[in-house]
Order: C-alpha cells, then structure tokens, then sequence
C-alpha cells in the first residue's frame, strides 16, 4: 500500500492516536500541523482508488474537512499580553475559565462548543446554559486534571491570571491552547472580541457586536467632546476606599463617559485612598462598584447609606447634591461594560444625556447577542 494512501485511510477510521500530545490535523500527512497544498491535492487524487469498502461519506467528510483547513488554517491572533496564539484546525472543545470569556462565546453563538466551564460560571443564574456542563475549577485556580480529560482545544482565560505556573505549565506538552483575552478592559473590549471571532471562525458576529459598542460610543463620545469643562468623578471599587487610576477598566469608562477621575494621576491601577483625601478633592459625582447585582433594594440602600454617612462626607458636593450611585458588577467593566459607560455620563451630565436609556441600550445588548430577556434585578441604584 503507498504510503500517501495508507496516511489517507488512518485519517479515515481515525487509526491516528487521539491523545492530546500527538492529536492528528485532518489532511496533514507529515505532520508539520499544515494541510499543504501538495498533501490536499494527494488526498483528492487518492480518493478515487480507495477501497469499495470505505464509506465515501467518511471519504468525502475528510476531503472536506482538509480542503477547509487548506484554505483557512492556521490563524494567528496577538494576545492580550502580546503573545503570538496559533490555531492550526477549526475549534470545536471550549473552556472558559472567566464569566466574561462566556458571555462573549454566547454573544457570538458559539455555546455548543463548550464542554467545560470555570466553577464561578456555571454557578451564575445568568449563564443557564451552563448550569450542568463540567466544572474546571475557578478562574484563577483551575483544576488543570480535569481540563486534561475533557480535552478542550482552547482554554480561554485572563491575560493575568491564572498564572502560567497554574495553567500552561501543568497541561504540558498537549494540543490544547491557552488563549489569554481579558474582555473586562473597555479600551481593548473590540479588538478582544474579534480576535475570539478569528479563532472561532465568527468574524461577522464579532463584527456585529464590535459595531454594537462603536455606536454608542461613538454617540457618547460627540457628545462630551463638546464640554468646556469635565466634573470630577471618584470611582471606589468593591473595596472601599480602594479607586482606579490609569490602567483600570473603571478609569477608562469614566474617561469615555466625559468625567475627570480624581484618581487618574495616582499611581498602580487600583490605588487605596484615604477618607480624607477624597473629601479634599471634593468630586461632583461619586460612583461606588459593587461585586453583585441585588433582587431587594433594601441591600443596595444599606451600601448608599453606608457611603452618604461617612464621617466628614456630607461636606462633599457629590453628597450634598445627590450624586452618589450604585453600579453594579454586571455593567462594570466586562462584555456589558458600555451600558455602565451610558449609565456614568447620564449620572455625570444629567441634561445632555437626559434622552438616553442605559436600560433599553442594555435590553437590546441582551436580546441581540445573549438570546435572553433583562433579568429582574437592579444593575444601578437608586
């Protein structure tokens, strides 16, 4: 039998191993994990040879699956740290570790390939789907035996975390990738996502939601490029008295929302502040963070209270005017993070976004790309 031949009927019947460190590429006769042009157009001429007891469908299948390889593999993307990812085959075994990287999947239609979810996923009712798909561990922790018997192609997580120490380095020498996006970071959310669209062989999708987002920045943006002067914003985070500066995903949304963040000049992404200090720079408006989104206002009014009581706050123009706000994890930072953009230039400059609805905007983000309804919960308060 020649040897091309033979090489054709392993592809076949699957005879190739199927482990994870030497998985076969469907048409890759010598094993570079390229379907060259020469090994495509072997395959087709052997094809009529073949033995009558093959299934032509089989056949067929294969010569398909190669000639699309052929044509489209492999494909490169740039990380989010700026490393070099390569895909040689189309992707069809997903885990993402982190919600975000989820609910981008969902958004471009991609939920069927999961196999495997962080913990943290399939324990949000927002991600139902997942509820009884295999947990991996959290997103910062893995369990890396696991991720190794499912046998994902992908494994997406942050640029950051978890560590190569607790992910690359435990999968080992396997085909299994690691594609590090952050899709938390709204001056990279586009260019995140259509990065996942290559990989993923959905650019239209990608495109659609990267459109999405550049509308209404675009209109947010027009808009507070005509102010003659910014009002000053303190964001706190999760913790309190821990702010954003440069960096941050909170900075750059009160940057696109028009608002001067107090803290913007401070150094290390999340800086911790001193009361005092906050009541000395005296913001306008001041934006509190919070970890969940709330079923019963009566914990959210704890969280304002909490903050309008502070000892020396009520001196602050913020409090005496009314302008603190509650904004939830949901639409702060992450794949939702332009409907907190819409919410903070409203809060920021109540009369020249006074015709836009941030909730509308978020319904129609849910409806297009989630294939779900607004959930019945409160995403900002009051």
């Amino acid at each position: 039998m020649e040897p091309k031949f033979f090489a054709f009927l392993m592809l076949t019947f699957g005879m190739i191993s199927s482990t994870p460190a030497c998985a076969a590429i469907t048409g890759d006769l010598d094993g570079d994990r390229i379907v060259s042009e020469k090994e495509l157009s072997d395959l087709i001429l052997d094809h009529p040879d073949a033995s009558p007891a093959l299934s032509s469908h089989i056949e067929l299948a294969n010569l398909r699956a190669a000639s699309h390889i052929h044509a489209y593999y492999p494909r490169t993307i740039a990380g989010s740290s700026g490393e070099e990812i390569t895909i040689y085959e189309p992707v069809r075994r997903i885990v993402p570790l982190t919600s975000d990287g989820a609910e981008v999947i969902r958004s471009l239609g991609a939920t069927n390939d999961v196999v495997g979810v962080g913990t943290g996923i399939a324990e949000d009712d927002f991600f139902y789907e997942f509820a009884d798909t295999k947990t991996v561990g959290k997103w910062n922790n893995p369990d890396c035996e696991m991720i190794l018997a499912l046998d994902p192609d992908i494994v997406l997580a942050y640029s950051k975390w978890p560590g190569k120490d607790k992910l690359e380095d435990k999968i080992g020498e396997t085909d299994i990738t690691v594609v590090r996006l952050n899709f938390y970071t709204p001056e990279t959310m586009t260019s995140d996502v259509q990065k996942l669209g290559v990989l993923l062989e959905r650019e239209e999708k990608a495109q659609e939601l990267a459109d999405f987002y550049q509308h209404y920045m675009d209109l947010v943006g027009g808009r507070v490029s005509t102010l003659h002067e910014e009002k000053s914003v303190y964001i706190e985070c999760y913790s309190d008295f821990k702010t954003v500066s440069i960096g941050s995903g909170g900075h750059q949304m009160c940057m696109m929302a028009g608002g001067r963040n107090i803290a913007g000049d401070l150094i290390g992404e999340y800086p911790k502040v001193d009361p005092e200090w906050v009541i000395a720079q005296n913001p306008d408006v001041v934006i509190k963070a919070v970890s969940r989104s709330y079923d019963d206002p009566d914990e959210p009014e704890t969280i304002l209270n909490g903050i309008i009581k502070r000892p020396g706050w009520d001196v602050m123009d913020a409090i005496e005017n009314g302008q603190i706000h509650l904004l939830m994890a949901d639409i702060y930072t992450g794949p939702r993070y332009i409907i907190g953009v819409v919410y903070m230039a409203q809060w920021i400059y109540p009369d020249l976004f006074a015709d836009l609805d941030p909730a509308g905007i978020h319904q129609e983000y849910l409806r297009r790309f989630q294939g779900t309804e607004m959930q019945d919960k409160i995403f900002v308060y009051p």
